[in-house]
């Protein structure tokens, strides 16, 4: 038997988020999952799949995000998004997903989306941990799924309910490199404990006021070794990206990297900190 966890958004008419919408696995209609490149991959017979690219649905379908479910069946946790459009019902629009490399999350691209009526989520479950639904540059959205440890996952289209579904399994492995988030920012380059030289690029996303981040690797003192300001893509109605890359020199170890900005209130740092290790490439 699953256990139903609501744990987001009813839609704008206010509907009931535990209704199950024909979401139990028998009822599914599943998506095959290429791998990148266009090769088949070799999926077990349940569909899942340890880092593949796929994708589907109709242009114009839906164009926003009215909400995210989520479900914990016996053997691995469900993430169903609803969707809307103005003047008629929506169906599962434009979709994309991919696993990145370094892995620790699924992004799900949108790129016919306009808007969404969330903005992020935390998971209470053993395998899905956040959601951010982000402002890509190109245009559109996509929705960012971390875990807390390694994860096959598999993508299924519920037509008669107009759902998407990510369903997630876990595996008994540790993530080396998680991505970092912290108070209304996340770095998802470089990684915790990461080793980087100079250049280093610095990506992520955020909601801090007015987009503004400021990105510094500061040394074992504190001392600040690089800083660059930048401005998110968007920060009010969802979360922006930002990118930034610091130079430096004359240094090598341990080092932090904070992103942030001064809090508007009493100026105070808001933001979040990891620490890499810089390799230098100045002069010994």
């Amino acid at each position: 038997m699953a256990v139903f966890a609501s744990v987001a958004g009813c839609g704008v008419g206010g509907g009931d988020t535990t209704k199950q919408d024909g979401d139990q696995a028998g009822q599914d209609a599943s998506v095959t999952i290429p791998a990148p490149g266009g090769e088949a991959t070799e999926p077990g017979d349940d569909g899942f799949v340890a880092s593949a690219g796929s994708s589907g649905g109709e242009a114009g379908a839906a164009d926003r995000i009215e909400g995210v479910r989520f479900r914990i069946f016996d053997d691995y946790e469900r993430l169903l998004i609803d969707f809307g459009r103005e003047g008629g019902s929506a169906g599962v629009p434009r979709w994309s997903v991919e696993s990145p490399a370094q892995g620790g999350y699924v992004r799900l691209d949108f790129p016919g989306l306009a808007s969404t009526a969330i903005t992020d989520e935390d998971f209470v479950g053993s395998v899905l941990d956040e959601l951010y639904v982000v402002r890509d540059r190109g245009g559109g959205l996509f929705a960012d799924v971390f875990a807390m440890h390694e994860f096959r996952y598999r993508v299924t289209e519920l037509p008669g309910s107009g759902q998407l579904a990510v369903d997630f399994r876990g595996v008994r492995e540790e993530l080396d490199l998680p991505p970092t988030t912290g108070y209304k920012t996340v770095v998802l380059q470089p990684r915790e404990a990461e080793e980087v030289d100079s250049p280093v690029s610095v990506q992520g996303y955020t909601r801090l006021f007015e987009g503004q981040v400021t990105i510094s690797l500061l040394s074992r003192e504190r001392e600040v070794l690089s800083s660059k300001t930048v401005r998110a893509n968007e920060w009010a109605a969802v979360w922006g990206l930002f990118e930034a890359t610091l130079e430096f020199s004359d240094y090598e170890g341990l080092a932090t990297l904070r992103v942030g900005s001064g809090s508007p209130r009493d100026g105070s740092f808001v933001g979040t900190e990891t620490e890499v290790f810089l390799e230098s490439s100045g002069p010994g």
